[in-house]
This record gives structure tokens, C-alpha cells and sequence, in this order.
């Protein structure tokens, strides 16, 4: 009698008696329109997420375009040109433009972070270009480049990169080795990699497709050095082939994200109009006199460098977004998968151990993104905000 009472308990042990139907409740949660019990899946969305529910919404229907669908039997260029197809039909859709980088930050990133849900090669080769690339532009360029540039930015007709990353210095921006030095003789400054570990190394965009490149390099004016500074530099022509003065080796096959054409640039002397220096807290005139209302080259440097934030809040959020994605197909997945006979694995309490602290793990995570967003981008606390 004994042995069978402890069979008893160990059995209460591994399972749980929910009382509910596990197929149905996996169904059910698959379409957040449904409410299970007391519980409205579509309210827990949109009080975690909070902004831009209606246009996140329209992305999401978007995404179902046949085009969007997983190939996982494309070679290596094949899926650069469908990523880069992908981006484009979604490009066209104008959900946003890149100056949201600045004027709607919120809209900017839902849209951007929305995509990653169909395919994170297509996420983040859309991060480089609007930005990496044209966020840096809005950021630190003023209205000529705005005017020029953006607006070909938009819809992919100058498709760009971001040339920070050198062999040699990674997370060292401070130290990198491009240098770009002021012409006073043609009126334009001269970018040069001395050498190799000087090069610009993984940048997304450069191997294939790109077309512009916002470079990050060593400004020295009439002899004097003036820290990092931030210059557009086209390194191919309308036709895509390669400027003078440009080289660039295509990274080729990596472990994941194959649908972004990584490269390595070079840069041979090769001269850029004065226009090309990103100006709006530094400039060089005419006469080579450089000047900025930022004195100091740390402080110049902390506020070049500051732009970023948005792109770390993408990255970050796209990591969470992952663990959603995952929770959610190994959650339901397991509400319908019998095993010994009938009961479903996700009422063994050893399954449930395993899939729901990750589950309120990213709940917390997504919490604490929300909070992000808005401390980066509103002056409300997050407890009060009241999305539009």
C-alpha cells in the first residue's frame, strides 16, 4: 500500500490536473484575439509594447506577404538578393522615413523591430541603412545633407553602410587609425587607411550592395588633430562599381545572418567635397580654419559617438523579441504534444519548469525595453506614459 501511495505523489509531482484542454488553449493563445479565461492576450500585448500598436499591426499583416516566408535551401547570394528584395517591398510600403530617427523615435524603432519578427538578416540590414548609416546623417549632418541625402535614403536609391569597425579597433573609436585630412588647395578633405588594421572591417552593406558609407575617421586640419569625425563617402557609383581610391573585399560566408553582405573597405586618398564632413557640431571652412562649440575633443567624440543609442536599443530589443518568438513556438508546441498516451508534455511540471521561467523572462525583459524606449526618448515616466 505504501508503494502505491508513493507512486501517487511522485506522480503529482511530475504532472499537473489543469482542467483545461491543452490543444484548445495552445489554438487559442495562437490568435490574440481570443481571451482564455480571465486571461486577454491582446490587452497583455499592448500594455507590454505600448506604442504604435495600430502601425505595428499593419507591419505585422504586411509580413505575411509570400515573400517574407522562410527559404532555407537558398545559396549565399541568392539570399543577399532576397534580403535585399525583402527590404525593398518593404521600403516601398513607407511606413516611415529615415528623419523619424530624430523627429519620431518610437515610430522609427517599431517599425525597424517589427521586421526582425519575419527575418532578422532583412532587420538588420534595414538597421545599417536607416540607423547606422542615415540616423548618423540626421544626427550629426544639418539641413544640406538632409536635403540631399535622406530622401535618397528613403527609398533605397543610395543604399548605405557604417564605417566605424577597423580591424584594429573595435569598441576603440577613439583610436582608429582612418585619417582624414583637409585640402585646402582642391577644398576637400582626403580619407586614407595607412594600413591594414586600419581598414573598415565587417560592415554591413559594404560587400555587395552598398553605396554610401558614413566613415568614421581621424580629422587633422592645417597640421592640428581634432579627434574623430564623421565623413559620407560614396564607394560606389550609380552603376555599382567601386569610386577611385576605393577597394573593398567581400567578407563572404558567415554563421548566421547570410542575408547581410558584410566587406572590408580600404580607402586610397581618396578626396571628398568639403560637404561630405557631417557638420553640425564641427566644421572646416574654406580657408581651412576649423571650428566647433565643443572645445574639448573627449566631449566632441562622447557626442559623435552618442547617436548610437538608437541602434543598441534596436539590438537589444531584437534579442527579446528572439526569446518571444521561441517561448511562444515551444509553448504551444508543447500544449500539443502528446506523450505516454494522451496528456500533453506541458502538463509534466518538469516541461513547465523548463519553459516558464523563460517565459517570464522575457516578459520582464520586454518590461524593462519598454522603460528604455521611454527613458530614451520621453521626458514621462514610464508608470504614467500614456502611449499615442
Amino acid at each position: 500500500m505504501a508503494h502505491v501511495q508513493r507512486i501517487e505523489t511522485l506522480s503529482r509531482h511530475l504532472t499537473t490536473a489543469t482542467g483545461l484542454d491543452m490543444v484548445s488553449v495552445a489554438d487559442d493563445l495562437a490568435d490574440s484575439t481570443v481571451q482564455v479565461g480571465q486571461f486577454n492576450p491582446r490587452e497583455l500585448y499592448e500594455y507590454t509594447v505600448r506604442d504604435n500598436i495600430e502601425l505595428r499591426d499593419r507591419i505585422l499583416e504586411f509580413l505575411k506577404d509570400d515573400i517574407f516566408k522562410p527559404n532555407h535551401y537558398l545559396s549565399l547570394l541568392e539570399f543577399r538578393q532576397l534580403t535585399l528584395e525583402r527590404l525593398q517591398k518593404f521600403v516601398a510600403q513607407q511606413y516611415f522615413i529615415t528623419k523619424d530617427y530624430i523627429d519620431d523615435p518610437l515610430k522609427f524603432q517599431a517599425c525597424l523591430a517589427t521586421i526582425g519578427f519575419a527575418d532578422y538578416s532583412l532587420c538588420i540590414k534595414a538597421g545599417v541603412h536607416f540607423t547606422l548609416c542615415g540616423g548618423t546623417i540626421a544626427k550629426l549632418g544639418t539641413e544640406k545633407h538632409h536635403t540631399k541625402l535622406l530622401p535618397l535614403l528613403d527609398d533605397l536609391t543610395l543604399p548605405g553602410c557604417f564605417g566605424m569597425t577597423e580591424l584594429g579597433h573595435g569598441s576603440n573609436v577613439m583610436g582608429i587609425q582612418t585619417q582624414a585630412t583637409y585640402d585646402k588647395a582642391s577644398d576637400c578633405f582626403i580619407i586614407n587607411t595607412p594600413d591594414d588594421t586600419a581598414s573598415k572591417f565587417w560592415i554591413g552593406g559594404a560587400g555587395q550592395h552598398g553605396k554610401v558609407c558614413t566613415v568614421f575617421a581621424q580629422l587633422t586640419v592645417d597640421g592640428k588633430w581634432q579627434g574623430p569625425h564623421v565623413f559620407v563617402v560614396r564607394i560606389r557609383d550609380n552603376n555599382s562599381q567601386l569610386t577611385p581610391g576605393v577597394k573593398i573585399l567581400d567578407n563572404g560566408p558567415k554563421m548566421g545572418l547570410n542575408g547581410v553582405d558584410n566587406g572590408q573597405i580600404w580607402f586610397d586618398h581618396v578626396k571628398v567635397p568639403r560637404d561630405a564632413l557631417l557638420d553640425k557640431y564641427a566644421s572646416v571652412s574654406a580657408e581651412g580654419v576649423y571650428s566647433s562649440s565643443i572645445k574639448s575633443v573627449a566631449q566632441r567624440f562622447g557626442v559623435t559617438v552618442g547617436g548610437l543609442t538608437t541602434g543598441r536599443l534596436l539590438i537589444a530589443q531584437g534579442a527579446v523579441d528572439a526569446c518571444k518568438v521561441g517561448t511562444a513556438i515551444a509553448i504551444r508546441y508543447s500544449c500539443k504534444r502528446p506523450q505516454f498516451g494522451e496528456k500533453m508534455i506541458m502538463e509534466y511540471i518538469t516541461q513547465q519548469r523548463r519553459l516558464l521561467p523563460g517565459l517570464a523572462t522575457t516578459y520582464a525583459m520586454q518590461v524593462s525595453m519598454m522603460r528604455l524606449r521611454v527613458d530614451a526618448h520621453t521626458t514621462t515616466s514610464c508608470s504614467d506614459w500614456t502611449p499615442k
